[in-house]
């Protein structure tokens, strides 16, 4: 009886460990917003910051604006995407085993939103 009590405690305490380590591995939303601030010299719009997902990965999108000055790109906003396990940017340009994706893309065979009297019926050019 004991053994087994010892053994339940010992199971409990690693999986609390595992538990505490992933959570340790995560990356808060200021830990995301401070690291794209220092590395990439932009300024962070801390509210209009937001979980989400991409492919299937947790991230932050975090809204971003280049400073000002007289360049073309000054006040310049932007949306990235951090992944939340390990703090790196998602790429916008992905491989697919089908292809490749663009965030917002739509499909090129999909002309029912441009000629809704065509339905896909017949091809127009």
């Amino acid at each position: 009886m004991r053994v087994k009590t010892l053994i339940l405690a010992a199971a409990v305490l690693a999986a609390a460990n595992l538990a505490a380590a992933g959570e340790a591995a995560a990356v808060s939303q200021q830990e995301a917003e401070r690291k794209v601030a220092e590395d990439f010299g932009v300024e962070v719009l801390t509210k209009r910051t937001r979980a989400g997902e991409v492919g299937g990965r947790a991230v932050w999108f975090l809204t971003v604006m280049n400073p000002g000055g007289t360049a073309n790109d000054a006040f310049q906003v932007n949306t990235l995407a951090v992944d939340r396990e390990t703090g790196e940017l998602v790429p916008a340009f992905r491989h697919n085993p089908s292809g490749y994706e663009l965030p917002g893309a739509s499909s090129l065979d999909d002309q029912s939103g441009v000629r809704p009297d065509m339905s896909g019926s017949l091809p127009w050019r």
